[in-house]
């Protein structure tokens, strides 16, 4: 009897074990498959956050240009997530619905989701989970301020002898040749990126930090947007100064306006520019060794007119305290060549001596600039041409606090 009864206990223990391994086994198999298909839903929700991050920047690129919505939307359609396709949803927001930035008109909200369908969870009840990503972005400053814009000259960016560049933003040059970039002598050049389509040629003494990443995608002329100014009627024709014909103890002052036939400056001349746009219709500028001048919130346009198109020429031995205006459609160009000018017309030297300062762009798309320029320790500087050749030490700045807009050349950044 009490064999039988032992028997009858053993048999009962057993068969609580074995639903006790079938329990756990169904709990254990349960949580494979939500880790299996949470697995699944973080990677489907970093490939929604791509997207999503990808139009918030679209959207933030238009701001000022055309329709958010339609931008973002199409970025993240290139990304993989069409709004309405496939119970997708693409959301934009312009000021961002919620966080930090709500109710700022210059950040772009965008918000990609989409029902997910579940595998191992469906023996739960749970068919389907809702997965979203979110993302903003604004319009900023542009992470680079040099631009070579010839898209397959040999020595595009080149620089010979002695010089020494230090840059705090990056330099990109969209020529593909073998030698986009020559450097020969004793050449430093230090910026935060170095970019080049095609590839460079450096001298033993030439130190380029970092090493510039080769094969990057060309960019178009990041100030194309700007526009140019309006040439109007002769206020001088053929100015031309020797020495310094002002008031003693007061330097010659200058006033904006078209000068037909360019200015024209020799000897030891102490000039000030008054604020506004300097339209120099044919003839250029061209200031001699000794020349002081300075200039608060101009801007210089260089176009064609009386006597033909003629370079910017600065002369190394100028002392120049040069700054753009900070404001208006204008704001942070110092330097303008019309864009109509044909790239064989004659390049411009933007230079001056170790004091001075040329805070603002530079700005010569068709032409070729010799640049030995500086900014002051609290500007910035920009150089956008189709070729560059750099001598001499130049500083090259990118503080824009003093801009309202900041840098004239935008790029978007993700802030949330």
């Amino acid at each position: 009897m009490k064999s039988k009864n032992k028997m009858t206990v053993t048999a009962r223990k057993r068969g609580q074990v074995m639903v006790l391994i079938c329990v756990s086994m169904v709990a254990l198999m349960g949580m494979i498959g939500v880790v299996a298909d949470f697995s699944f839903m973080q990677h489907q929700r970093n490939m929604m956050q791509t997207a999503a991050d990808s139009a918030a920047m679209a959207g933030a690129q238009e701001l000022n240009y055309g329709d958010v919505a339609a931008a973002g939307k199409a970025d993240a359609a290139r990304n993989g997530y069409t709004d309405g396709a496939s119970s997708v949803t693409v959301t934009m927001n312009n000021p961002p619905s919620t966080g930090p930035n709500a109710a700022n008109a210059g950040f772009v909200e965008a918000i990609v989701s989409k029902p997910e369908p579940t595998y191992f969870m469906r023996v739960l009840g749970v068919a389907t989970l809702t997965v979203s990503a979110r993302a903003v972005a604004y319009e900023g400053s542009g992470p680079n301020c040099i631009y070579v814009l010839n898209p397959s000259g040999s020595g595009a960016m080149s620089s010979n002898g002695n010089a020494n560049v230090q840059s705090g933003c990056g330099l990109l040059v969209d020529s593909s040749s073998l030698s986009a970039i020559t450097a020969v002598g004793n050449i430093t050049v230090n910026a935060p990126t170095i970019g080049v389509v095609g590839n460079y040629s450096a001298g033993s003494n030439v130190t380029l930090t970092p090493t510039p990443k080769t094969g990057v995608i060309a960019a178009s002329d990041p100030l194309s947007s700007v526009q140019a100014p309006t040439v109007g009627s002769c206020a001088h024709t053929n100015f031309r100064l020797t020495g310094n014909s002002g008031s003693v103890g007061a330097p010659y002052a200058l006033y904006p306006g078209t000068y037909c036939g360019g200015i024209s400056v020799n000897g030891n001349a102490w000039l000030h520019f008054n604020a506004g746009t300097y339209v120099l219709a044919g003839g250029g500028m061209s200031i001699s060794s000794n020349t002081v001048m300075s200039g608060t919130g101009v801007t210089f346009y260089d176009t064609t007119g009386t006597g033909g198109y003629g370079p910017i020429s600065i002369n190394g031995n100028a002392g120049v305290s040069f700054s753009a205006p900070t404001s208006g459609p204008l704001a942070g160009i110092l330097f303008f060549q019309d864009r109509t000018i044909p790239t064989s017309a004659a390049g411009s030297t933007i230079s001056g001596n170790s004091t001075s300062t040329f805070d603002g762009a530079v700005y010569f798309p068709t032409t070729t600039v010799t640049f030995t320029g500086n900014s002051s320790t609290s500007g910035y500087s920009i150089v956008v041409a189709y070729e560059l050749v750099v001598s001499g030490n130049s500083t090259v700045g990118s503080n824009y606090t003093s801009l309202t807009g900041g840098s004239p050349i935008k790029g978007t950044v993700l802030a949330e």
